[in-house]
Order: C-alpha cells, then structure tokens, then sequence
C-alpha cells in the first residue's frame, strides 16, 4: 500500500474524511497523497498537515497512479474535460460521484482510462466505513482489487454490479444520516422519560453501536437478536409495538428508496 500514490480533486467532506482514515492506517504516508480543490480555505487543515494541495487540477493528478473524485455531480461537466487533458496512461479514476455512471465518465475520459465506481461513507474517517465498488469497461480485476484494497484500510469494501449502486448510496451511503436521526431520537426519548440530555445520548449512540456490532458478529439474523431481548408482556414489546405503530420500519425502507431514486435523477441529469 505504501507505494500507492492517490490524488483528490475536490476536498469536501467525503475527500478529508477517506484521507484521515488512510492516514490514520498507517498504510499511506502523507507523502503519497495530494489534493486539489478551487476554494483554498478547503485545503488548509490537509496543508498543514504536510500534504501536497493547491487551487489547480493537475495538483492531484500529476505523478499520482488513483485519482479520486470528490465533487458533486453537477460539476462533472466542467471538471472531467480538463481532467481528461491531465490524465497519462496508466492512471486509475476512482469516481465518489453519487449516480454517475462509469460510462458517462468514461466518455470524457476518450482512449482506455480505467474508470471505477465507489460509495464511501464519512465513516471511513473513523475507519469503519462500509463500501462498495464497480469497475467500468476498462477496469481490470486487478484495477478493482487495488481500490477495494485501499478501501479496506478504512473499513469494509464489496463489489456490486453497477446496477446496484444506487442502492448502495440510498443504503449505506446515505445510512450514516439516517442513524443520526435515531440516536437524537432515541436520547429525545431518554431527556423525555426524565434523563439528563448527556446522559442520554452516551447510552443512544452506544447502545446503538453494540447492537451493529452483535449484528456483524453473531450469526443470527436481526430478527432472532430482537427475540432475544424481548420477553412476554415486557417493555420491549412495548416498546417495539410504538414503533410499529409510528410506521418506523416503513419510513426507514422508504428512506433507502427515494435516496435510491435521487441517486438515479442526479446520474441522468
């Protein structure tokens, strides 16, 4: 991994948060990493950590074998045509851009650029970020297994069709959201029930937590680990019942959907 070298173009909140999780890997030196981006007052936290930034594409591209695209897709066309003027053969683009398909990339890109698809999450900063990735015409297993490398230095990385990508950013790329929404709920719950608000969010977010976790390492199904903790009469049921009744499991699939279809709008736009 050391002698990967990977370039941002575009250094928002997905960029800086794959870039801390990459730092704090051990894996990927500081020197082996760039960034561009045309607002400068972006660029100061990774510059005063030593990284190589600046306001001009090539900045990131130049000697650079992945070069990662953290900007919005309402940018696309005003950005891949002079990427594509910068790019040498042999580079890797590596697109974070929700719903644009590698093909519309790949036209800019002209010749055999390969050209591959991933939906990080901000929770890469930390590490555990869950991932996914697809590879366009001209990318290689080898080119595929390269990324998902690098994404594994941040947490966990599958391949899906292309087909499924705009699931995965109504899923998980845009999951991160929607468990916010349930901790805050959840310690409005304790602040209502008579908690302090600090109290209450510690035991939200890790109760929140720990349950992920048993779901990752144990082999029952979410549904048999609800079971578990449910007893005839108790509070639990009682408490899934006002769930149930609020229409929660229908408001989270329906969360993942409509992200799915917005994912698709912003790729067709």
């Amino acid at each position: 991994m050391n002698n990967y070298r990977i370039g941002f173009i575009g250094a928002g909140n997905m960029s800086q948060a794959l870039i801390a999780g990459l730092l704090d890997s051990g894996s990927v030196p500081i020197q082996s990493l760039s960034a561009a981006d045309p607002v400068p007052a972006t660029l100061e936290a990774l510059s005063e950590r030593g990284m190589l930034t600046g306001v001009e594409l090539p900045i990131a591209v130049r000697e650079r074998d992945f070069i990662f695209l953290g900007i919005k897709p309402q940018v696309a066309d005003a950005v891949l045509p002079e990427l594509a003027d910068t790019l040498v053969p042999g580079q890797v683009v590596v697109s974070m851009m929700a719903g644009v398909q590698t093909a519309s990339i790949e036209r800019y890109m002209g010749g055999d650029t390969p050209v591959i698809r991933v939906m990080p999450q901000t929770l890469v900063r930390l590490r555990m970020g869950a991932c996914a990735l697809c590879g366009g015409r001209f990318a290689t297993a080898e080119h595929i297994d390269q990324v998902r490398q690098i994404l594994e230095l941040v947490g966990s990385a599958v391949e899906v069709s292309e087909a499924q990508m705009d699931a995965v950013t109504g899923l998980s790329g845009s999951g991160p959201a929607y468990v916010y929404a349930m901790v805050d709920a959840l310690a409005d719950g304790g602040v209502r029930a008579g908690l302090p608000r600090d109290t209450a969010l510690q035991l939200a977010a890790q109760t929140v937590a720990g349950a992920a976790q048993m779901v990752l390492q144990s082999d029952h199904h979410p549904a048999e680990l609800k079971e578990q903790v449910t007893s005839p009469g108790g509070t639990t049921i009682a408490g899934l019942h006002a769930l149930e009744r609020g229409g929660l499991r229908a408001a989270l699939m329906n969360a993942v959907v409509e992200a799915s279809e917005r994912s698709r709008e912003l790729g067709s736009s």
